[in-house]
């Protein structure tokens, strides 16, 4: 993961982070607002979150007692909304700039939700700071990891593959959430780097270890999905 996507992401390029939410959410992006000196997109209400995430948040299907790491977590303001439909899940955030990656980020996504949903969260999070090569997460420990919109930029896919892949459970579950191209070779909008499709995705994964067991596309309006999230699980 390199540092480029995290400093598109600061408070003061709140255009770039515009459309980073209508590329993840399209129409609904007007759904979302932005504070001053925090980055990322916040639900104005419960409703419109458990509404517009439905098909994600039914996919990942957290469970209380699960522990759950997102790479590349930053602003932490996916992350806190999920926490906020469930109960006694432990968040794990990664990412690997502490400049950006900071606690008082995490704080006030967390308690941005607490407030919305009208009670305490009982999904908590540990921050951990990772390099291009490693998540510096701890073995074996993770029911699901995800990375959303990141994937596409790691330098060191093969490397990080292999790290990942001892951090999950026997039975734990990768998701990737990306965009999709139109054609092979399509740059990303934002970080300008090449996309890649969906038999490409598959490909790397099972070429480090993984299988495909299942995913879910985002077409808005068009006929080809322009988003998925894939699942994968370490072969046996």
């Amino acid at each position: 993961m390199e540092k480029k996507r995290i400093q598109l992401f600061i408070p003061a390029k709140l255009t770039l982070t515009a459309i980073f939410l209508l590329l993840m959410f399209s129409t609904h992006a007007q759904k979302l607002k932005t504070f001053k000196n925090y980055c990322g997109g916040f639900y104005e209400s419960m409703a419109d979150l458990l509404k517009i995430q439905q098909q994600e948040i039914s996919f990942y299907n957290f469970r209380s007692g699960q522990t759950v790491a997102s790479i590349g977590a930053q602003c932490s303001h996916w992350e806190a909304a999920y926490a906020a439909t469930t109960d006694g899940v432990t968040f794990y955030l990664e990412d690997i700039d502490s400049s950006k990656f900071k606690k008082s980020q995490v704080e006030f996504a967390w308690n941005y939700y607490a407030t919305l949903r009208g009670k305490p969260m009982t999904s908590d999070y540990k921050m951990v700071i990772g390099d291009e090569r490693s998540t510096s997460l701890p073995e074996n420990t993770f029911d699901k990891i995800l990375i959303i919109n990141s994937f596409h930029e790691f330098t060191y896919q093969n490397e990080m593959l292999a790290d990942i892949k001892s951090k999950l459970k026997p039975a734990g579950i990768l998701y990737i959430d990306e965009a999709l191209p139109k054609r092979q070779g399509q740059l990303h909008g934002i970080c300008k780097k090449p996309m890649l499709t969906n038999e490409e995705t598959i490909a790397v994964f099972e070429k480090n270890g993984f299988e495909y067991v299942d995913g879910v596309d985002f077409n808005y309006r068009q006929k080809s999905p322009t988003r998925k999230i894939f699942a994968f699980k370490i072969k046996e």
